[in-house]
């Protein structure tokens, strides 16, 4: 009895003190992957390609979000919201193309540091194509019949 304590004991001891001993250890394996990543990024191919990667995750964060949109379109009840929808999202994903390829021939050509120097990140880029996203979800949804709840479709259920 008492030797089944004392290996209880000795095994929440070691429990506790390698839980104390993971988390500098955990903690310094973050900043080396951190410091490893950053000396990756500063070789020169390496850091154009990151620089083009984040000029363009705006558009396409936007392109990707239009895309999902376009495609749930096709399923509309409404033909003139449907043909409404498809408009406005084939002009922003024409914007996000017109917006990305500016966006590379000024990196390109003048190699730019600051993001706010670039299209895609402008108020207005951004602002423009949320509230645009937003607009369009708004009509779809308002065009669009209730979706009935579970306890609705229960009794719909129950009486047939």
């Amino acid at each position: 009895m008492m030797d089944d304590r004392f290996t209880k004991y000795i095994k929440l001891y070691i429990l506790i003190f390698l839980l104390f001993l993971s988390v500098p250890v955990i903690i310094s394996l973050i900043i080396g992957l951190v410091y490893g990543f950053t000396k990756i990024i500063s070789i020169g191919p390496a850091e154009s390609i990151f620089e083009i990667l984040v000029l363009s995750m705006p558009v396409i964060v936007f392109t990707t979000t239009y895309a999902i949109f376009f495609s749930r379109t096709k399923n509309h009840p409404i033909t003139l919201v449907k043909g409404i929808s498809y408009g406005v999202f084939s002009i922003g994903l024409i914007l996000c193309i017109f917006y990305l390829t500016r966006d590379l021939v000024t990196y390109f050509r003048s190699h730019q540091q600051d993001i706010t120097d670039y299209g895609s990140f402008s108020t207005l880029f951004l602002a423009g194509n949320i509230a645009t996203l937003f607009l369009v979800a708004i009509l779809q949804a308002f065009s669009t019949s209730k979706e009935k709840d579970w306890l609705e479709k229960a009794n719909e259920k129950e009486y047939h």
